[in-house]
């Protein structure tokens, strides 16, 4: 349900019609999905300045398009 709202920008009730719930439930969720998401960002998603190697960092020709 949380991947189908944020993917695919659908609404809640939307969704309750798909999975036969109610309104209220599909937001009770979805909060509890979005707070446990929050809570292990620092976890899974990296700095991009630590992301892009040292041969791509000094290359005239690369580095360009690697640029934050």
């Amino acid at each position: 349900m949380f991947l189908h709202i944020v993917g695919q920008n659908q609404r809640f009730h939307f969704i309750s019609g798909i999975y036969y719930r109610s309104v209220e439930i599909i937001h009770r969720y979805f909060r509890i999905v979005l707070k446990v998401i929050l809570k292990l960002y620092k976890h899974f998603i990296k700095d991009p300045k630590d992301a892009v190697p040292a041969e791509i960092m000094n290359n005239q020709r690369f580095y360009p398009y690697f640029k934050v």
